[in-house]
């Protein structure tokens, strides 16, 4: 399960481990289409085994919110991906949106980030996928 919690191994990478596990993300996304069933299955095995491979990987380090830990980021960037087609515009925008949001902890994301426990550190990174999901809609809606 710590392999799960890691992105099997992206979440040892020693300069931004965070932004590794984002990258194990894509193409996973690539792989699903970013939506209908395939997506929406892998987003929901991702988020069953999330809490729990979180949980254990705590446990091991010992630490609250150890930086190895980044099935949460692989959750919140398919969170964020959710609908949206794979494509090479969409990939670069999504994915900075998202580490922008999951660096910075805005609003729900820096209340949720603020707790302790497994549960909180994914759901930091699913508000953050949120958060990216919406701005990417919101870019899309102003550019037209």
């Amino acid at each position: 399960m710590r392999a799960v919690a890691t992105g099997f191994g992206a979440g040892r990478f020693p300069v931004a481990p965070g932004t590794a596990g984002t990258l194990v993300a894509l193409p996973l996304w690539y792989w699903s289409g970013g939506w209908g069933v395939r997506h929406l299955l892998l987003l929901c095995a991702v988020l069953l085994v999330s809490i729990p491979a979180a949980r254990e990987e705590i446990a091991a380090t010992g630490s609250p919110d150890p930086g190895s830990v980044v099935i949460d980021e692989i959750a919140g960037m398919l969170l964020a991906a959710t609908g949206v087609p794979w494509g090479v515009r969409p990939v670069l925008l999504l994915f900075l949106l998202f580490r922008v949001f999951g660096v910075y902890k805005f609003g729900p994301a820096a209340w949720l980030d603020a707790r302790r426990g497994a549960v909180y550190v994914v759901a930091d990174d699913l508000a953050a996928g949120v958060c990216a999901g919406l701005a990417y809609r919101g870019i899309g809606w102003l550019i037209g």
